[in-house]
């Protein structure tokens, strides 16, 4: 299939403002079965935000979500929430259209990746053909936005025109018509779980998409690690990039509580997926409302969820004390303090996207949104909080018993990435000054993570 540039950023989704600065694009890309951010691969996390065309403040939105931790959102231009881009006789609604424009805009200045959704049966009259007609006026349209990718037909085994499932036929036709549009846009069309896995990823083969987008099935071990290691080994086989779409979101014991998604999550990048979404009822309807405070009116699983996707955590020592970014960052680092505020508050984000794991690179942010914990030199000498960006002495390796995901109570140590790598440690264990020197982690070399 087509060579495609990478996309995604490396930075901390904690601090919006200093993200949304940036003027250059955000590149999407594929490399391999995974997903780019301007060339650097990065397992994407997406959250669903269907009912952005009709968003209260979609600027406001997507800060709060960049903020989150997202790296991107999915949406649905022809939400039958409203307003909705395309018509029955194929044109598209000029407004909505501006509207839809607008919401790549912000998307893009905030350095967001967008899955552009479309759902023929949510606008009465469309045929194949006019549907067709439809997503390449679209795609044109889109053609300045390098930071989205087009999912042709919501679970297309369900539904399409007229209330039928969109056929391969149909499928493979509106895929070529984009890549004649623009070859460089990444297309999928995404299956539910009544497809069995296996044909999902044969007919990413034969209808020519570029990723296998999967709705996967619903049962209670949905989140289980061999649950879904057998979906994204089946999926992956076609060597295309495993999107997991929409995990489950339907009561039942296994959807209730955060945990279940934090674990799927983990487990989703584990399995080797390329990106998964946070699916949630509550980003279908936003008029009148903003995303965050419908998010925090369900504290389980989703405000739960999305308030601890990026850890923000105290550094607590072995004696008790803990690491202090002076002035909240932008000058020395302590291990002097013995009750932790907002100096001794960090943003802990890994650097391969997703949640932070055993082994991972990760950049840890100050509470200053502005400057990140550095190894001087790289290592051998002091740890400061001068840093700017996620560089070679802005990142460490995160270490801790066992293979879950990092939390809160977890038992961690920090090393640096270089040939020679060192430890952080507090010295005596804490009271006094944080370096970077150690070839060996002990007592002094480990920190407890607190919320």
């Amino acid at each position: 299939m087509r060579w495609r540039n990478a996309v995604a950023t490396i930075g901390s989704a904690v601090f919006v403002a200093l993200l949304a600065a940036r003027a250059d694009a955000q590149q999407l890309g594929i490399a391999g079965q995974r997903f780019t951010i301007d060339g650097a691969p990065r397992f994407l996390t997406f959250i669903s935000y269907f009912g952005s065309m009709g968003a209260q403040d979609v600027g406001a939105d997507l800060d709060f979500l960049k903020s989150a931790g997202f790296d991107g959102v999915r949406i649905w231009p022809n939400s039958p929430e409203g307003p909705q881009l395309m018509r029955g006789d194929g044109q598209l609604d000029g407004t909505n259209l501006a509207r839809l424009l607008g919401i790549l805009d912000a998307a893009r200045a905030r350095r967001i990746v967008v899955d552009v959704s479309f759902t023929a049966e949510h606008i009465g009259g469309l045929s194949a053909d006019l549907y067709r007609t439809a997503i390449v006026r679209a795609v044109e349209a889109m053609r300045p936005y390098p930071n989205i990718l087009v999912d042709i037909e919501n679970e297309r085994n369900l539904y399409g025109p007229f209330g039928r499932p969109l056929a391969a036929a149909d499928v493979a036709a509106i895929a070529a018509a984009i890549e004649a549009a623009d070859p460089s846009r990444i297309v999928t069309a995404s299956n539910s779980q009544d497809l069995p896995a296996g044909d999902a990823a044969r007919f990413t083969i034969d209808t020519g998409l570029d990723v296998t987008a999967y709705h996967d099935p619903r049962p209670p071990s949905w989140f289980e690690a061999d649950q879904i290691g057998a979906i994204v080994a089946t999926l992956a086989a076609n060597g295309k990039p495993v999107y997991l779409q929409e995990p489950t979101r339907f009561p039942n014991p296994s959807t209730d509580r955060a945990v279940y998604f934090q674990t799927a999550l983990a487990n989703a990048r584990r399995a080797g997926a390329a990106a998964w979404c946070f699916h949630t009822d509550l980003g279908f309807n936003l008029r009148g409302t903003l995303f965050r405070d419908r998010l925090q009116s369900r504290v389980e699983p989703e405000w739960t969820f999305v308030s601890t996707l990026v850890p923000r955590v105290a550094l607590r020592t072995s004696d008790g004390h803990y690491v202090t970014a002076v002035g909240g960052g932008g000058s020395t680092v302590v291990a002097d303090r013995t009750t932790p505020g907002s100096w001794e508050t960090f943003a802990i984000r890994t650097l391969e996207g997703g949640a932070v794991l055993p082994g991972d690179r990760v950049a840890i942010w100050t509470a200053d949104g502005v400057h990140l914990l550095q190894a001087a030199g790289g290592g051998g000498s002091t740890v400061t909080a001068a840093g700017t960006s996620p560089g070679p002495w802005e990142t460490f390796v995160v270490e801790k018993n066992g293979s879950e995901a990092i939390a809160a109570g977890d038992a961690i140590g920090l090393r640096t990435t270089g040939s020679t790598p060192f430890y952080v440690t507090a010295e005596r264990g804490g009271g006094s000054a944080v370096n970077v020197d150690r070839p060996a982690r002990g007592a002094w070399e480990t920190f407890t993570l607190i919320r």
